[in-house]
């Protein structure tokens, strides 16, 4: 079973979002110095000790940076759905890791007061913005293995780059509507919509022209 079937899981991550939401609104309130882990832990209702396995620092509570969010099991799966192609590079490389973006953001239980949460504490202590993106950047950089693993590709194959590069940016789009007041559709069903135009765009540009003039 996977882990985010699992409700012992499901009861882990709930009691790290609890952590996350009392260190980030405190974080708002009163800066990273304005409190300890163990008043977040008092908040929570768990012991300190309890804390540390859940998250190894105060900043990684309030990034979400939870220790329990491994994600090996996804990825391996998107990596083993290249076997049996000759290139690896298949029409479904996109959809397929467009998949693992949404699914990656379902297991964290990704909700609009998270993320306004999330900016507050950001606003009031500009130095997480640093570690996010960092954390971006080491995330990305993990992507582009990724896929040329599962497409078969070497080092520095600039198609795995825009694999991710191109897909993600998309992600980011779907997010912003995903989090917009009103929407009501899923992550997977605007990722699918913007996943289709952006087949259909690139598909009549290539058609029309054999590349940049």
């Amino acid at each position: 079973m996977a882990d985010g079937a699992n409700p012992g899981f499901q009861r882990r991550m709930r009691t790290a979002q609890r952590l996350t939401t009392a260190a980030r609104r405190r974080t708002a309130e009163q800066g990273l110095p304005g409190f300890t882990v163990d008043e977040i832990c008092d908040e929570a209702g768990i012991s300190r000790r309890t804390f540390f396995n859940y998250f190894a620092s105060k900043e990684d509570a309030v990034l979400g940076f939870t220790t329990l969010w491994d994600q090996h099991e996804l990825e391996e799966r998107f990596a083993a759905e290249g076997a049996g192609n000759a290139s690896g590079l298949s029409e479904r490389l996109p959809e397929d890791y467009a998949a693992l973006i949404v699914a990656r953001w379902t297991e964290i239980g990704l909700t609009p007061e998270h993320v306004a949460d999330l900016v507050a504490a950001i606003d009031r202590e500009p130095r997480l913005l640093s570690r996010l993106f960092e954390s971006l950047r080491a995330r990305e950089r993990a992507d582009v293995e990724l896929v040329q693993r599962r497409a078969g590709l070497p080092a520095g194959d600039l198609r795995a780059e825009v694999v991710v590069q191109v897909v993600s940016a998309l992600g980011g789009a779907c997010m912003r509507e995903f989090l917009c007041p009103g929407n009501s559709d899923p992550l997977r069903t605007i990722m699918e919509r913007r996943l289709g135009a952006a087949r259909g765009v690139f598909a009549g540009a290539l058609g029309q022209s054999g590349g940049m003039t």
